[in-house]
């Protein structure tokens, strides 16, 4: 059985190349595709490379490939895709009917923002493997409300958690590790304080040390770019403060490393918390920015680790709410031989056609037509008319909450 693992970036090759052994233990023979996915850099050529691929990776389109008819060689697709991506191939699979592989769609970490929105591109999955109890029960809610049929859904767990970390028997003596996220704090201002608080945290404890691991360093690439990479805004405020702390380090080693000698995680907010939970290493998501949507603190809510920089003392012990822990932080180990076995299974029935599966929840039948009648489909499958729209406003109200927090927090104009 032949199974092709789709992916768009750095991350979501990870899950896919995590996932591809037990798939390859089931029998199956499992191949590698980057999906073209944006006209700019999506990933680096050394980001391939340290994923332990490497040449067993090629390049895609989603169009051509499934217009090909190609895409039907293959008995299963495992669609590690971003949110647009996955409405093209669902999209380009129609034409196929029956014909089609089965697809299973899985998110590359924690859904942090916009959950419904990636789950309702996701409905016409014939699996949806989620993180965890509460993603399915928000998805199953969610398909209920538009009368979606949301019996695809199965709690995976979080795909990063298939990859162990060793834990390390001098890790209370280890450093406090900070993962930075690209867009998490999103603007100037905040990323400013961030990398001021950082400095300052690592003065205020000289004896203990800190390293801080960027998202990306030198030509990597990832989904979220941010224009305020932390390097130099740490360079920047260690400046302001006096020089760079002796305690203080960054680094470029993958995560799971990382966490196999530190002594406390410490993140703003990012799938790596649950990495670090999972190895009951002593974690705070940083509170400072406050309850905003769009960076998915709302995840961790009820979890007991939210702390502002001023809260921080070392060592902590506290540790995460247990029925929160149960419900969000779901372990792959333990369903992903069941899950595969499923779809192995299905992969050899009859697949029904994916234009008989309703996608209202992402909209109505009647919208689409008009939207393809007016835009194009491949404009309405990017969502580049809104798209364009929304960027022009936001680019205004940027500039001007820039210039209004500069002013506010560091008395510049």
């Amino acid at each position: 059985m032949r199974v092709l693992a789709l992916a768009s970036y750095d991350s979501f090759l990870n899950i896919a190349r995590l996932i591809a052994p037990h798939f390859e233990r089931e029998g199956c023979e499992v191949e590698f595709a980057l999906v073209q996915a944006r006209r700019h850099k999506q990933i680096s050529d050394s980001q391939v490379q340290r994923s332990g691929l490497g040449a067993k990776v090629c390049w895609i389109d989603i169009e051509s490939f499934c217009g090909s008819g190609e895409i039907a060689a293959y008995d299963i697709v495992l669609s590690c895709l971003e949110g647009l991506s996955t409405r093209r191939l669902m999209h380009h699979l129609i034409p196929l009917g029956s014909k089609r592989p089965l697809v299973i769609s899985a998110y590359p970490g924690l859904v942090l923002r916009y959950a419904y929105d990636g789950f309702s591109m996701r409905t016409a999955s014939d699996l949806l493997w989620l993180n965890c109890e509460a993603d399915v029960e928000a998805y199953q809610t969610m398909c209920s409300a538009f009368d979606v049929d949301g019996s695809n859904a199965r709690v995976f767990g979080v795909g990063a958690l298939l990859e162990p970390v060793s834990r390390q028997l001098t890790t209370e003596t280890g450093p406090v590790v900070f993962f930075e996220q690209a867009v998490i704090p999103r603007n100037e201002a905040e990323r400013e304080f961030l990398a001021e608080q950082l400095i300052f945290l690592a003065k205020r404890f000289p004896r203990t040390d800190f390293v801080i691991k960027p998202r990306t360093t030198g030509n990597d690439a990832t989904l979220h770019r941010s224009g305020y990479p932390v390097e130099s805004l740490l360079k920047a405020a260690a400046k302001r403060q006096g020089g760079w702390p002796g305690n203080l380090s960054l680094t470029s080693e993958k995560a799971s490393t990382l966490l196999s000698g530190a002594s406390h995680c410490l993140t703003v907010c990012s799938t790596v918390a649950a990495e670090a939970i999972h190895a009951d290493i002593p974690t705070a998501i940083i509170g400072d920015f406050g309850a905003y949507d769009d960076y998915g603190l709302q995840y961790f809510y009820g979890s007991g680790l939210i702390r502002t920089f001023a809260e921080l003392e070392f060592p902590f012990q506290e540790k995460p709410n247990a029925k929160w822990r149960s419900r969000y932080v779901g372990d792959p180990n333990r369903t992903i031989d069941e899950l595969i076995a499923e779809a192995v299974g299905l992969a050899r029935l009859e697949r029904l056609p994916l234009v008989q599966r309703p996608l209202r929840a992402e909209m109505s039948p009647e919208l689409r037509e008009y939207l393809v009648r007016r835009n194009g489909p491949s404009n309405v499958l990017s969502r580049a008319a809104a798209g364009r729209q929304a960027k022009g406003a936001q680019m205004v109200l940027h500039r001007l909450a820039r210039k209004l927090a500069k002013s506010a927090l560091f008395g510049r104009e």
